[in-house]
């Protein structure tokens, strides 16, 4: 299995910047996290990560990297030097993916609901899921207990990565089953996502991720022969500050303004 990730809006932050970060050519500075902020919850981000975030990661030997993520019911944007990535979840949803340098891309997004309980994630992600640019697309289906993907895209394409996708999301291969399966159910600030979940591709390699959310932490082991392997952490604080580490030693932080 080449890729697992979860889903849920703060891991896409987080995810964002480490793609740009892993890298170790990044300039610094997120740009502007886009023209509103949803308010903040009046409560602490145990109940609701709704707001703006300041991103960071550092890695010794490599210029740190930040970034911006706003979140809220309505959507997200994701800001990194990489670009800017914006979810629009009011009306007919869409997303647009503005890299650096190039032209703005347009992303299709189609939705049918299921009740999935996201507890402080503001955004809803649960029911069948259909994204769509120029040259691929991708279905997923959101659900308490299983979530299930697959990307497809040009012939002889063999992962997710032609030039109107957002480039810095790591990027599964195309024509495989993704699954990801809660084994137990943990109470967790996340909802029905709380739990002990084990992340599988088709290929049949017993490659796997161990996906733990509990409490207010994150945590995902992954057996797999990819830069994933090893053990990502990240806890969420009540206080709206945020930190983790990822297996090649790059240390994550959030903090909500």
């Amino acid at each position: 299995m080449r890729r697992a990730c979860l889903v849920s809006t703060f891991a896409l932050g987080a995810l964002l910047l480490y793609g740009c970060g892993s890298g170790g050519d990044n300039s610094g500075g997120g740009g502007s996290g886009g023209s509103s902020s949803p308010t903040a919850g009046a409560a602490g981000c145990d109940k609701d990560l709704t707001g703006t975030w300041d991103l960071f990661a550092t890695r010794i030997g490599s210029t740190p990297a930040s970034g911006i993520m706003i979140v809220g019911p309505d959507g997200f944007t994701v800001t990194t030097d990489g670009g800017q990535l914006t979810y629009n979840a009011q009306g007919t949803k869409s997303a647009t993916w503005a890299p650096t340098t190039g032209a703005v891309r347009s992303i299709a997004v189609q939705n049918t609901p299921a009740s999935v309980k996201g507890g402080s994630i503001p955004v809803a992600l649960g029911g069948h899921w259909i994204v769509s640019a120029t040259w691929e697309t991708c279905t997923l289906d959101v659900a308490s207990s299983a979530i299930l993907g697959t990307c497809h895209g040009r012939p002889g394409e063999y992962t997710v990565s032609a030039e109107d996708w957002p480039y810095t999301i790591p990027t599964p291969e195309n024509d495989l089953l993704y699954t990801i399966s809660r084994t137990s159910t943990l109470a967790s600030q996340f909802g029905d996502f709380g739990g002990i979940w084990t992340a599988r591709s088709s290929t049949g390699s017993g490659q796997h991720c161990t996906i733990t959310l509990q409490g207010n932490t994150i945590t995902v082991d992954c057996q797999t022969q990819t830069e994933f392997a090893g053990v990502t952490h990240l806890t969420v604080g009540s206080d709206c500050v945020a930190s983790g580490t990822t297996p090649s030693g790059l240390e994550v932080g959030a903090r909500r303004r």
